[in-house]
């Protein structure tokens, strides 16, 4: 057996090796680890994100089957409602990832289900794939996760460019959701929004212009409702309106810068303008103050009124300012002051400026040439009264008078009393008439005239053979006219004496009118013509009489058919 070796110094002490940093076992547990969370944020991921939105009411959304959309694509799910203690309905909405960037501050969220609003429909498609959520992207910041929906949806998404304004008005009518704005009778753009203001007792109206009319809105647009049937009386009479079936059903708004007026600058966003009643209220408010004068009336002013129009020949130069014996200090109760109000943007449009320039001066040289004040009739029915500036040679001119302040224009009567006086007489006599006794009269003449036509109608035949004895009558007077010029111009008849000669031509004269060619013997053969067209007339009418009495008072029917009877 062989011995071991001696043990040296180096065989004493061990060889120690540092030991391996990372374990190839545990790869495995680390990836799955890793994908575990991977599949956890996937699936938090494709989950999205809960938002809220609050309704009044929760109808026509289900859990789990709503869908919310944005431009038709589906976008998200509604998972969950709840009743707050406040009544509101709360919805909770899981949006999409990918979409959640369409969340921002000013999204607008609503019910799209079918409504009717004014004369528009929308929603139909609802019927058959059920109501769903519909979003309003905006244009602000993202983030945002609560919201309260809308209860009607609005009629342009934020992200359509245009005009977006706000109208007060104090009487808005039939205004409402939907309302047409018209610029010169092309649509421009609708009313979106109606709100009531229980503070200022005013509606408020959010309007959108479409972007290609922007420009046509200014700082100096006016707005009025022209919605439903409109019947005005004025000092032009009668004005009625007939909207389309669009205007009479959802109303509508009419907008346009005045005649005269500098077409301005473009509206920017928000703004809040006013809405007027009618297109004379927008109007008035564009009067431009210029020269005023005083009129003394001393007949009744009955149908003139404060913004009755003052007219130069027919054009519109201003408007009646007041009607006040506050106008002057010295009352005289026998004259009513009356002041006249020139606008100055008329005055501009119908007078060139040299006229305007004239001043004082030019007034006087006026007043001398006649021009003159008077009221007078713009309707007879209506009784409206409106200041007419014309020039009355005739007059005389006293020089200028001034009460205060204010130039006196004088007046001239155009005799408008005495013809209201007539009228009133006439209507008088009218009502005087007995119209009772009038019918029974008319009824017992008719009675008398269908005896009478009987009666024409036996004689219309013997009156045919008066009619050819006149006819046999006129040739005979023929044939004896033309047997006296054979014997003027025979031989022996020349030889007579002259005063023989002298009285057959006397005689051949006085027929003369008899001939064929004379007047008298054409008279006759026309009255013999408008005899026999008058027994033909009378012949239809005894028929229309005989079949139907009362045509008499009520005329013949146009619609009746003519009965063929045979010849007599």
């Amino acid at each position: 057996m062989r011995n071991p070796p001696p043990d040296t110094e180096e065989s004493l002490h061990p060889d120690v090796r540092p030991g391996a940093r990372f374990n190839k076992v545990w790869i495995i547990p680390i990836v799955a680890l890793l994908l575990g969370l991977w599949l956890v944020k996937r699936n938090h991921d494709e989950k999205g994100e809960i938002i809220v939105i609050r309704f009044e009411n929760a109808d026509g959304i289900k859990e789990g089957k709503t869908e919310i959309k944005c431009r038709n694509v589906n976008i998200g799910m509604v998972e969950n409602i709840r009743l707050t203690d406040d009544l509101e309905v709360e919805i909770e909405v899981r949006v999409k990832p990918t979409h959640l960037h369409l969340i921002r501050k000013d999204s607008r969220f609503w019910v799209e289900k079918p409504r009717i609003q004014g004369a528009s429909i929308s929603g139909l498609g609802t019927l058959i794939s059920g109501a769903f959520l519909q979003l309003d992207p905006g244009i602000g910041q993202e983030g945002a996760r609560e919201f309260a929906g809308l209860e009607t949806p609005p009629l342009t998404p934020r992200s359509v460019e245009g005009l977006r304004l706000t109208l007060t008005a104090e009487q808005p009518g039939s205004i409402g959701i939907g309302s047409g704005i018209y610029f010169n009778e092309n649509l421009v753009g609708r009313v979106e929004s109606r709100t009531f203001n229980m503070d200022t007792r005013t509606v408020f109206f959010g309007v959108f212009i479409e972007d290609e009319y922007s420009n046509l809105i200014t700082d100096n647009s006016l707005f009025w409702r022209s919605s439903g049937i409109s019947l005005h009386i004025g000092a032009d009479g009668f004005d009625l309106e007939l909207p389309s079936l669009d205007s009479l059903v959802a109303g509508r708004i009419s907008v346009s810068v005045p005649e005269g007026i500098s077409a301005g600058e473009p509206l920017p966003d928000d703004s809040l303008l006013a809405l007027f009643q009618s297109q004379d209220a927008a109007q008035n408010t564009t009067f431009q103050g210029g020269v005023e004068f005083l009129l003394l009336v001393d007949e009744s002013l009955r149908g003139l009124k404060v913004g009755s129009p003052v007219e130069f020949r027919g054009l519109r130069i201003g408007r009646v300012g007041k009607i006040s014996y506050t106008l002057i200090e010295d009352v005289n109760i026998e004259e009513i002051p009356i002041l006249v109000q020139l606008d100055a943007r008329l005055m501009a449009i119908h007078f060139p400026p040299s006229i305007l320039d004239e001043g004082e001066i030019g007034f006087e040289e006026a007043l001398q040439q006649g021009l003159r004040a008077s009221l007078k009739s713009s309707n007879l029915l209506t009784g409206q009264l409106y200041v007419d500036l014309d020039y009355y040679p005739d007059s005389i001119y006293t020089g200028i008078e001034k009460r205060g302040e204010l130039i006196v224009l004088p007046t001239v009567h155009t005799g408008l009393e005495n013809l209201q006086d007539k009228v009133g007489a006439l209507l008088e006599k009218f009502n005087a008439l007995k119209l009772d006794e009038l019918v029974t009269k008319v009824g017992q003449t008719s009675d008398e005239a269908t005896e009478a036509l009987g009666n024409v109608n036996l004689a219309m035949v013997s009156s045919k053979g008066v009619v050819a004895d006149a006819q046999n009558t006129l040739n005979d007077i023929s044939e004896t006219v033309k047997s006296l010029n054979a014997i003027l111009i025979a031989d022996d008849t020349k030889s007579l004496s002259g005063d023989l000669r002298n009285t057959l031509a006397q005689v051949n004269k006085s027929l003369e009118p008899l001939s064929n060619n004379g007047a008298v013997y054409g008279d006759l053969r026309r009255t013999m013509d408008e005899l026999r067209s008058a027994i033909r007339s009378i012949e239809r009418m005894t028929t229309e009489i005989s079949d139907k009495p009362n045509s008499l008072l009520f005329g013949k029917d146009p619609n009746s058919k003519k009965i063929p009877r045979a010849r007599r």
